[in-house]
């Protein structure tokens, strides 16, 4: 059934919020209660003016009523539910819980966004405490310093009489030791309390470039209507980051300049209105190269209505050199990203064009969340091959939220063996922090 067939249980249950009665609320829009009846009773369709003058007369927003709640929140619901699969939870009901309990199903919505947020803080800190050299280092000073602490004090707790000479050249160690143990615990503490409000601080100019880019959504409408490329431009948008950042971020907006005078965004944001985000149909239309055409609709202006887009890039050694991510299709903040993803099977077949949905584990312990994914990927020569030197590969992957599952064999993924919760995995490289239900 059409959602738009509901309108009437919406209306009904706005009414009874509002404590109005039914011939109240007739007499407002201009109806007859007997016809008002038959709408809440989903007996009647509803539309155009009548639909206005109920609306006004409920104060309440008429798309609200026609279409119910939005499809961000509906499935924000249904990956709530299928994070907890230990309780039983009737998916078929999302939408008629969503619209009779409005205001229960967002804040269930922000509880989710807000779990999620912290399994990303935990992934992150995971991470920072496996690659900080700080931290390594710190933490290796203090654990040094108790070991020779506790040897120490062991041989003068032993029973029997000790020499006087090395009675005292132990005390002097344990002292001296002890200096050493506060000295390092001191400054752990105040580089852990000088950082508490930025835990998730950038470790490499890499990540200072995606916070960056984050923040803008990914998307620079200046350099989109920039006629000729500037220097300052890019620059200002630099401003406050370290320069090994602001080398990388300079040559990714030289890049997003060219590929904005490649491909204007007028004539993307009306093919994408009329093909979609369907790369390969928009490559017919234009004869554009799929790298370029992947990297434009990455960089599309924010748009709620509109599906996330995620884009990741990497070169033959298979670090990856861009990662925008796409939903819960995160990419490690450190370290080796999965070894299934398409990305990488692209550089086997340079200039083939691979298409995969796939099924990211997402959160810990729920891959059977249906975290659907479609992949497209294509590998490319950055330097023409030649017998005097090795060329230079680039793999793009476009990834975009996939609505249902296409065939019965999407390819189940993760974002790093470390967080992934795929038990039987012939790609698995180290164990995952949640193997013990984390």
């Amino acid at each position: 059934m059409e959602r738009s067939a509901f309108a009437g249980s919406r209306i009904r249950e706005r009414r009874v919020a509002l404590g109005l009665r039914q011939a109240e609320v007739a007499l407002r829009a201009g109806i007859s209660g007997s016809y008002l009846n038959l709408i809440e009773h989903n007996r009647r369709r509803i539309g155009g003016k009548v639909l206005l003058n109920i609306a006004a007369a409920l104060e309440v927003e008429p798309g609200t009523l026609a279409q119910g709640a939005e499809k961000r929140l509906l499935t924000s619901l249904r990956d709530a539910a299928i994070a907890r699969p230990d309780v039983e939870v009737d998916l078929s009901k999302t939408e008629d819980f969503a619209d009779r309990f409005t205001d229960w199903a967002h804040l269930i919505s922000a509880q989710q966004s807000q779990i999620a947020s912290l399994q990303q803080t935990v992934s992150s800190l995971s991470d920072r405490l496996a690659h900080d050299p700080f931290l390594s280092e710190a933490l290796h000073e203090v654990l040094s310093t108790v070991s020779a602490i506790r040897s120490t004090a062991s041989i003068l707790a032993e029973p029997g009489e000790m020499d006087q000479n090395w009675q005292r050249r132990f005390q002097t160690n344990v002292f001296q030791d002890s200096i050493r143990l506060a000295t390092a615990s001191q400054s752990l503490a105040d580089y852990l309390d000088g950082d508490s409000d930025r835990v998730l601080d950038t470790l490499s100019p890499l990540d200072e470039l995606d916070s960056l880019l984050a923040k803008h959504s990914y998307h620079f409408a200046g350099l989109e209507t920039l006629p000729d490329w500037s220097d300052a431009v890019a620059d200002a948008l630099l401003a406050e980051v370290s320069a090994a950042a602001k080398i990388l971020g300079m040559a990714y907006f030289r890049q997003y300049w060219n590929d904005a005078q490649s491909f204007r965004l007028p004539k993307l944001l009306a093919l994408v209105a009329e093909l979609g985000l369907d790369p390969v149909r928009i490559a017919r239309e234009t004869e554009l190269s799929l790298p370029l055409i992947f990297r434009r609709l990455a960089s599309l202006p924010p748009d709620p209505s509109r599906p996330a887009v995620g884009l990741m890039v990497c070169d033959s050694s298979g670090g990856l050199l861009f990662k925008q991510p796409c939903d819960d299709f995160q990419a490690p903040r450190v370290g080796s990203a999965c070894a299934r993803w398409p990305l990488y099977g692209a550089l086997t077949q340079i200039g083939v064009a691979a298409r995969h949905q796939v099924l990211h584990s997402g959160r810990p312990g729920n891959l059977a969340a249906q975290n659907l994914f479609d992949t497209f990927s294509v590998a490319e020569r950055v330097t023409s091959a030649s017998f005097e030197g090795v060329p230079v590969l680039r793999s793009t992957m476009l990834i975009l939220r996939s609505e249902k599952p296409t065939s019965d064999q999407s390819l189940p993924i993760g974002s790093t063996c470390r967080l992934c919760n795929i038990q039987a995995c012939p790609a698995r490289r180290e164990p995952s922090i949640f193997a013990d239900g984390f």
